[in-house]
This record gives C-alpha cells, structure tokens and sequence, in this order.
C-alpha cells in the first residue's frame, strides 16, 4: 500500500537527507557513538544543506515551514540508517547555528 501523507517536497527532502546520512553520517557514527561527540563540522555541513530551523520562521533563520511532516521524514531517515542520535529532532526543529 502506498503512502500518501507525504507530497513531492517531502520526498525531495528525503532525498537530500538520505544522501547526506549516507554520506556523512554512517560513516562516521560507530566513532562518535564511542567517543560520545560529534564534531562540529557536521553541524555546520547540516546548516549548509538548511537542515537546521526547519520550522523557524525566516525571519529568524529558518525555512519557515510549517509541516511537522519534515521531522517526520528525518526521523524515518535516521532510524533507516540506524544512525538515531537521541537529541537530532532538537537540531532540526528548534536550534539554528
């Protein structure tokens, strides 16, 4: 059965964050998990992809949207990979660089 609460955008955003965790993530997360940080250079490559604030309004910083279905999206995401860091939906939603 196919899903349908997610649209084109929402599946884009998937794309982007799949590729990265991928990329990025899976990679690197048996080290940080061990050695309990990640280093800031991650967070500053999330930012460059808009990753951060995603529901803070623009005038703020962030993307503005109103959606919760990104988080949604990168919650499925992290779990995928099996890469789910405890506090990443705090990054996402609430706190910009």
């Amino acid at each position: 059965m196919r899903r349908t609460v997610f649209d084109e955008d929402h599946e884009a955003f998937r794309q982007t964050l799949r590729s990265f965790i991928e990329a990025e993530v899976v990679p690197n997360y048996e080290k940080w998990f061990t050695e309990g940080e990640v280093p800031r250079e991650f967070y500053f490559k999330l930012a460059e992809l808009g990753l951060f604030g995603i529901p803070v309004p623009e005038e703020y910083g962030g993307a503005g949207v109103e959606s919760f279905k990104f988080s949604a999206v990168q919650s499925e995401e992290t779990a995928r990979a099996g890469v789910s860091f405890g506090g990443s939906g705090v990054h996402v939603n609430l706190c910009l660089p």
